[in-house]
């Protein structure tokens, strides 16, 4: 069975990152990889760990093409996030790896046995969701043969393009060459003629990938990205379907997540979920977990960031408490 690798690039795992690495590797059933920078240390939530610094070395142009990236956001986010994909190249080019899962640290991955054979039937290159006709998401995409990530490198050192970032190099590549391959997200749901791109069937697949919208919609978004008062419900704009005509559910028995249309008990198993909200701690609740996936189930968002209005309600207690003892 094909590796599932994780690349976190930076001096240190965000906090939430060790919870999200155990969840992976207990529900995944595969054997997981986590590379990193060697400022980071040893971290034990994965199988195995790399040090970027063991294998990779930057391509020259790299410099010269990060001008068209993003290098303000957040710390270089963009640049990081198509960084990755040298890493990948050279990380399987040295350790002779001919084929492998890659997922973005802030997904949960569930049960992906057999996953890698099915697609090895479809074709080799490179795997990956996709929301919209000129973006791909890599939140959980599978390599069966390398030529693509090299493609897909090429483009990204290709300065004559504007505003690129990971995102619209994936899309770029999936409308365009032969190595890559869109795979089916909740537009499964819809009837096929009403998607305007070509994809790997849930069918052939058996389950569907999420490239952003079911974790945005389950778990809230990115706090960074929105109110003080975070909730789910979250209707990303590229959504597939209509998410609350859906049913969740965790199938803990067999390390699956189960996506239901009530209306035509149509049900399809999903690979991972994109927690792009960190919240991974509650995740880990099972009365928490089964708590927000039963108000979404009755049509009812939840208040995410308990843990903040905690907080603040303790620090004005105190506050309150302190004043009166003055």
């Amino acid at each position: 069975m094909a590796l599932l690798v994780f690349v976190w690039l930076g001096n240190r795992l965000p906090a939430w990152g060790r919870t999200a690495l155990n969840l992976s590797t207990t529900y995944s059933c595969s054997k997981t990889i986590l590379i990193t920078n060697r400022s980071v240390g040893p971290i034990t939530e994965a199988t195995e760990q790399y040090f970027v610094e063991d294998f990779y070395t930057a391509p020259t142009a790299w410099k010269r093409a990060t001008q068209t990236l993003n290098q303000n956001f957040r710390d270089g986010f963009w640049l990081k996030t198509t960084e990755r994909f040298f890493v990948l190249e050279q990380f399987m080019a040295t350790y002779n790896v001919e084929s492998l899962f890659h997922a973005e640290l802030d997904n949960w991955i569930f049960n992906i046995t057999g996953l890698d054979a099915r697609l090895d039937n479809v074709g080799r290159g490179l795997f990956c969701p996709r929301d919209s006709l000129d973006r791909g998401i890599a939140s959980l995409i599978y390599i069966n043969r390398s030529d693509s990530l090299a493609q897909l490198n090429r483009l990204a050192l290709d300065n004559t393009l504007i505003e690129k970032n990971d995102m619209t190099l994936l899309g770029h590549l999936l409308a365009t060459s032969d190595l890559f391959f869109s795979l089916c997200t909740e537009n499964a749901f819809q009837d096929l003629d009403s998607i305007a791109w070509k994809r790997v069937s849930a069918e052939v697949s058996h389950g569907i990938f999420d490239a952003a919208a079911i974790g945005q919609f389950l778990f809230g978004i990115d706090p960074r990205n929105g109110s003080i008062l975070l909730t789910n419900g979250y209707e990303n704009e590229n959504k597939g379907c209509d998410l609350w005509r859906l049913q969740y559910s965790l199938k803990d028995k067999s390390n699956a997540f189960e996506l239901t249309n009530p209306e035509t008990g149509q049900s399809i198993n999903l690979f991972n979920i994109h927690v792009h909200s960190k919240l991974f701690k509650q995740l880990t609740n099972e009365n928490r977990l089964s708590q927000i996936l039963d108000r979404v189930n009755q049509g009812k968002k939840t208040l995410m960031n308990i843990d903040l209005m905690q907080n603040r309600i303790v620090r004005g207690i105190r506050s309150r408490l302190i004043a009166g003892q003055k």
